[in-house]
């Protein structure tokens, strides 16, 4: 890397001719509008009457191999590999985006991607060891493989009791220390998209909510206890067994929870400002089938809003949790027919994903026209967002290949008489987590916020340019490092770029890229040829195209 640096120093041009390289596309042409459902075909035709109307005009549909890396960094959370993005730029078949979203609804890359999304979600970023992650995981991946209805999945966090080892739902009570407060500030919150939070203290000084409806929604959740009753015995993925305690949740609620600052009791009542009348021992599942009834204004647009924002870059409310008469909708009409169509189709999350990714809308180049250059509310092109720290850190490990050198490199000390296979991949997953860490730590918001994007800041250039996973995968000499593999399996100087370039971007380099390139290699004072594709490789995984879901 110290050639590389003093290659950028001298020599200026370079940074310029590889600012060029990274910012074009391959000239492919589109797929063809898909042919979805009709949700889909009802989608796009609300999108294109309002930009009929505001007198915009849609960008094209994205090139393959744009849509792929997109579809590929929003259902599994990194980038496709070569062969992946080279398979999909092969076939002609008309119908293979609609393929490609299937497979990938299905794929254990995309129930493993989603399952931390939602365990981040519902509890916030906690160490991997942390009980209370390690249950909740299971269950959420559980329910997603068998696409639990969405209202179901809310009603088994919010009810749950019993042993953890026959449902660990219970999870969820548990992280918030079953305290009734936290409860409805986070459930409000995630499930139903309200900011009831200050209600906590005050009444909302610009929404409806005052401290009693707060404290109403509260008093569901009193009398919530935990013992433990055991162990559960768990197996990581690679073999290792952990035992946890296995806490029995049981229920003593009281009719009302003491409110100190109002110094009064306050009686459970629903939002709609309905007292609750049944049972004491029945007033969570009252609570939850309030919040997920068909007739919640609330229930099914938060979530369609939430996932709307993972997919096309901005929500119709935006904060997520900001519903209410301060945070109108930008599509009030649009978001009001998509949840109306999730309740009728039984919230089923991957129909609601499906309808989306479908559409002419999420397809959609990020490239704009005069007509839409300005546009941030109506979705005439698909607009670029900054990768998700997660997104980032996995898309990085697929690119410098980190896998494969930490398996040579273990693999080399076991031939040496060192570790078992089992040892090997603990090593393999400490050192995956430890980097993780790092990562993570740069850009730490605080365990209950979600890291939303790898924003390029100071530090995390810094860890970019000077990190042991780009400059091990980017050195020639290193056995097993990505440049390595390269140089050692294509001869021709294209055929090893048009593979950099898959790898990094997803995408093959542009006849004017591969111009810049050979113009590179020519004229570079290196006497060692092979420093000029560890410097095309570094500005490629340093540039805004790799950081960037475009």
């Amino acid at each position: 890397m110290k050639m590389l640096f003093r290659s950028l120093i001298c020599y200026p041009s370079v940074l310029l001719i590889f600012a060029f390289l990274a910012l074009n596309c391959t000239k492919v042409s589109p797929t063809p509008p898909p042919q979805g459902s009709s949700s889909t075909k009802h989608l796009d035709r609300h999108i294109n009457a309002v930009l009929k109307r505001e007198g915009i005009q849609p960008s094209e549909m994205s090139k393959d191999a744009e849509f792929l890396r997109r579809v590929h960094l929003d259902m599994t959370g990194k980038i496709p590999t070569p062969e992946e993005v080279l398979d999909f730029l092969r076939d002609g078949s008309p119908s293979k985006r609609q393929k490609k979203i299937e497979h990938l609804l299905q794929s254990e890359a995309s129930i493993n991607y989603w399952t931390r999304l939602w365990v981040n979600w519902l509890i916030g970023r906690r160490g991997d060891n942390d009980d209370r992650r390690i249950g909740l995981t299971v269950w959420v991946r559980n329910a997603l493989q068998k696409n639990m209805p969405y209202n179901q999945f809310v009603q088994e966090l919010i009810t749950a009791d019993g042993e953890l080892r026959d449902s660990g739902a219970g999870n969820y009570i548990l992280r918030y220390d079953r305290s009734p407060v936290v409860l409805t500030s986070h459930t409000s919150r995630l499930f139903l998209g309200l900011p009831m939070q200050c209600a906590e203290c005050h009444d909302h000084k610009t929404e409806a909510w005052r401290q009693e409806d707060f404290y109403g929604i509260a008093a569901f959740f009193t009398g919530i206890e935990s013992k433990r009753k055991g162990y559960i015995q768990t197996v990581n993925m690679i073999g290792d067994e952990r035992r946890m305690d296995n806490l029995l949740i049981t229920n003593k609620p009281t009719k009302s929870i003491w409110v100190e600052r109002l110094n009064t009791q306050i009686s459970a009542r629903f939002l709609d400002g309905m007292a609750y009348s049944g049972t004491l021992i029945e007033k969570r599942k009252a609570l939850a089938q309030w919040i997920t009834d068909k007739s919640n204004p609330y229930f099914s647009r938060a979530i369609v809003n939430r996932i709307w924002q993972h997919f096309m870059g901005r929500a119709f409310v935006d904060p997520l949790d900001g519903f209410g008469e301060e945070n109108l909708p930008t599509n009030p009409a649009l978001l009001e027919w998509i949840a109306n169509d999730f309740v009728i189709h039984e919230y089923n999350l991957q129909r609601l994903i499906r309808t989306i990714l479908n559409s002419e809308a999420y397809q959609r180049t990020s490239e704009t026209n005069q007509s839409n250059k300005d546009d941030e509310l109506y979705y005439s092109h698909a607009y670029v967002k900054p990768l998700s720290a997660q997104q980032f850190f996995y898309s990085m490990l697929q690119a410098t290949g980190f896998e494969r050198l930490q398996q040579g490199k273990l693999d080399g000390l076991t031939k040496r008489g060192g570790e078992d296979r089992k040892g090997m991949l603990r090593t393999l997953e400490q050192r995956k987590r430890e980097h993780l860490r790092k990562f993570l730590f740069l850009l730490d918001n605080g365990e209950m916020e979600e890291i939303e994007a790898f924003n390029g800041t100071v530090p995390q250039a810094l860890m970019m340019i000077n990190g042991s996973m780009v400059n091990d995968s980017a050195n020639h000499k290193e056995r097993g490092s990505f440049i390595n593999y390269v140089l050692g399996k294509w001869r021709d100087p294209i055929e090893r770029m048009e593979y950099i370039y898959l790898n990094v971007l997803s995408r093959l380099p542009t006849a004017k890229e591969k111009t810049y390139f050979q113009r590179y290699l020519e004229r570079s004072l290196y006497s060692n040829k092979k420093l000029a594709y560890e410097d095309l490789y570094w500005v490629l995984l340093n540039s805004a195209e790799f950081s960037l879901n475009h």
